[in-house]
C-alpha cells in the first residue's frame, strides 16, 4: 500500500514510456489496454503532465465544469498539457479503468524538484520544532508503505527526494486529520508536492519522439 496517488506515478511513467525507457507492459499495468491506446494517440500533442489531488492541495483544474466535476468526484487526475494556450486533456480514474476528458487550457507547470524538496525540508523542520516545544507525541502505528519505483533512468536526486517524502508522508498520514496541527498539515502538502516533483518527468520533444518511434 502506498500513500502516493496513481496519478502522480503516471506523471513519470507515461513520459518514460513515450521516451522509450519504460515498456508497454509497465503502462498496461497502470492504465489498462484502452487507456494505453488512447495515451499513445496523444503523445504527439502533449507537452507536460501534472497531477491534480484536491485533498493534498496539489494542482489546479483547468475546467470546463463537467471535466472539473469528474476530477473532483474521482479525487485525482492527470492533466495532459498541450502547447501554450492549447486545450488540455484530463486523465481521470473511472469504475472500469481510466477515461480521457477534454479540458480547457491549464495553468503553466510550476513544479521544480529542488524547490519542492527545499519546501518539504523546511516544513519538516518547523513541524519538528513544534512537536518538541509542545511535547506532543502520537501513538498511532505507522503502516508499512511501499512505493512504485521511479521509471528507469531516474537520477539519484529524484530517488532520494521520493524516498524521504514518502517516509515522512506515511508517518504524518498515520495521525488522524483532526489531530494534525497546521504545521503537520503543511508537512503532508509539502510531502505530496515533493513526491509529485520526483515522479514528474519532462515530456520528450516532438522531433525526438518522432525519431524514437519512427
Amino acid at each position: 500500500m502506498t500513500v502516493v496517488p496513481l496519478s502522480y506515478q503516471l506523471c513519470g511513467w507515461i513520459p518514460a514510456w513515450w521516451r522509450g525507457t519504460a515498456g508497454g507492459d509497465d503502462l498496461l499495468e497502470l492504465l489498462g489496454s484502452q487507456a494505453l491506446a488512447r495515451a499513445s494517440e496523444l503523445r504527439a500533442s502533449v507537452t507536460a503532465l501534472t497531477a491534480y489531488s484536491p485533498e493534498l492541495g496539489v494542482g489546479v483544474l483547468p475546467g470546463p465544469k463537467p471535466a472539473t466535476e469528474a476530477a473532483v468526484a474521482a479525487g485525482q487526475a492527470v492533466i495532459l498539457h498541450g502547447g501554450v494556450g492549447e486545450p488540455a486533456t484530463l486523465l481521470i480514474p473511472a469504475a472500469d479503468g481510466w477515461e480521457f476528458v477534454p479540458a480547457a487550457p491549464p495553468r503553466p507547470v510550476d513544479l521544480d524538484l529542488r524547490q519542492a524538496a527545499a519546501d518539504f525540508a523546511e516544513a519538516v523542520v518547523i513541524a519538528e520544532q513544534e512537536l518538541r516545544s509542545t511535547g506532543t507525541s502520537f501513538d498511532q502505528p505507522v503502516a508499512q508503505m511501499s512505493v512504485r519505483p521511479l521509471p528507469p533512468g531516474a537520477d539519484a536526486e529524484r530517488k532520494g527526494v521520493l524516498v524521504r517524502a514518502v517516509r515522512v508522508w506515511s508517518a504524518v498520514a498515520a495521525v488522524p486529520p483532526a489531530r494534525r496541527s497546521p504545521a503537520l498539515a503543511d508537512v503532508v502538502t509539502a510531502s505530496a508536492r515533493a513526491a509529485l516533483a520526483a515522479y514528474t518527468e519532462p515530456v520528450v520533444s516532438a522531433p525526438a519522439r518522432s525519431r524514437r518511434f519512427a
